[in-house]
């Protein structure tokens, strides 16, 4: 009932994987050359999938996501033919957990049944998985802190088949949150004060508190850019479509702009109000000095004008919109600029890109 593909520890090894970011409203794609400092972005892409193909995390159009994979694929051109990508939402269970074993193997060999009392679904209905955070100094107690993972066999196996389907391997089949963290780690280095990481996708927003490359809390929101489409309708009357238009490109009509600001502004202040519930969470959950200093802010909807201003006023802290390319080099045929442009979008795919498997 392991989920064996889910690294232990944050996946840096040997063969170097692609990273896919199979996301509800489009299918990202990064693919690295080298490590560390000399990493160097060779392939980038993105592509749309069709409306509510993937809902929930949970592929309903298989054949058409498909489709959009091998398009992808075909345009990109990428070399390496071993690809992790993430998973998250009501499918997946992230949790810390204090484990009273200090070996790496015990944990293991006891993982089902410490996972048993955590897990809110039938056991053999998952894939459980930890990644050690901490371990007890104490001689007298033998303790390990963990973030359990447990993920539903069904949705892992759709991720793995699609991948197959393709013409790939399915190499790390990951947690959004931690494949932020890794994307941060690769940009920035091992921050010693902790930040917020948050990734606003279509349907859900990712959190994750790191320090010291090391994931603190982990959390997913149920808020995401199809919101904001769906409230410039309800405020507009537009159809989907040119109500999508309008939140990426705008509008020069001042009286459409202004009920757009206007709805966006309220929508936006709620999900600020939502994250600093998750971060007060941590905070009365944390030891002072693991408590966030700053907001990194990425995913489609982190560009959006004022969105990282009322962040900012909700939850008292600093937010930087984040470029997880900041310190990469860029392959003779991509285009620099539209690296920048698209960086904040590219998070997850970059976190699952510095992905390594064994050779």
């Amino acid at each position: 009932m392991k989920l064996p593909s889910l690294p232990k520890k944050m996946g840096r090894r040997h063969r170097p994987t692609l990273g896919l970011d199979i996301g509800s409203h489009a299918i990202k794609l990064v693919e690295f050359t080298g490590t560390g400092a000399d990493r160097t972005i060779r392939r980038i892409g993105r592509a749309l999938i069709p409306d509510k193909a993937i809902m929930d995390g949970s592929i309903k159009e298989p054949e058409k996501v498909a489709a959009v994979l091998k398009a992808l694929l075909n345009n990109c051109q990428p070399r390496l033919r071993h690809a992790s990508t993430s998973i998250a939402g009501y499918s997946v269970i992230v949790k810390k957990i204090t484990v009273p074993y200090g070996d790496e193997q015990e944990i293991e060999d006891n993982l089902i049944f410490e996972a048993e009392k955590y897990v809110p679904f039938e056991i053999e209905e998952v894939y459980v998985d930890f990644h050690i955070v901490e371990r007890s100094n104490s001689e007298e107690e033998r303790s390990t802190q963990i973030f359990l993972v447990a993920a539903k066999r069904e949705i892992v196996d759709e991720y793995a088949t699609l991948i197959h389907e393709v013409g790939l391997t399915p190499a790390v089949i990951d947690v959004d949150a931690f494949a932020l963290g890794n994307a941060f780690e690769g940009a920035f280095g091992g921050i010693s004060e902790p930040v917020a990481l948050v990734d606003i996708g279509a349907q859900k927003t990712n959190l994750n508190v790191v320090s010291n490359g090391t994931s603190l809390f982990a959390r997913d929101m149920a808020f995401g850019g199809y919101q904001l489409t769906e409230t410039i309708q309800e405020a507009t009357g537009l159809n989907f479509i040119e109500a999508e238009r309008v939140k990426i490109a705008g509008t020069r009509d001042k009286a459409l702009y202004k009920d757009v600001e206007a709805a966006c502004n309220q929508l936006c202040t709620l999900w600020a109000e939502e994250l600093k519930k998750a971060l007060d969470f941590c905070r009365h959950n944390s030891q002072p000095d693991e408590q966030p200093t700053h907001i990194f802010l990425s995913g489609g909807a982190a560009l959006l004008g004022g969105l990282d201003r009322l962040f900012s006023e909700g939850t008292g802290l600093p937010v930087k919109i984040f470029d997880p390319f900041r310190s990469l080099k860029t392959d003779k045929d991509i285009d620099p600029e539209y690296c920048k442009s698209i960086a904040p979008q590219m998070a997850l795919a970059a976190g699952l890109a510095m992905r390594t498997i064994d050779r």
